[in-house]
């Protein structure tokens, strides 16, 4: 099993899959949403940070789309899709969403 902890106040987020397609069968080009930000759930934070960061792993947050670096974890089974997490600075977080 993979294991990525993140260093340096850095946070490891899994963003949410958009829909490419609306209800009506409306298909939604990936250009529509080139500056639209992108909500993801906080999988692990950097624990050799100096400050308290205001977001905990599960937290659900908002991040700029093109921000941090993604990173792919290959599926372990044939038939299942890869997982894509993005590495952002703590920094990067423009907001957090509580009750969902």
């Amino acid at each position: 099993m993979n294991i990525i902890v993140p260093l340096n106040r850095r946070i490891i987020v899994e963003p949410e899959l958009k829909e490419e397609t609306t209800k009506g069968g409306i298909i939604i080009p990936e250009v529509a949403n080139q500056k639209a930000p992108t909500k993801g759930r906080v999988i692990s934070i950097a624990d050799n940070t100096d400050i308290n960061l205001k977001v905990q792993s599960g937290d659900v947050v908002i991040f700029p789309k093109y921000a941090g670096t993604e990173i792919v974890i290959p599926a372990k089974e044939i038939g299942q899709k890869d997982r894509v997490l993005q590495v952002i600075k703590d920094e990067d977080i423009l907001a957090v969403i509580k009750n969902e």
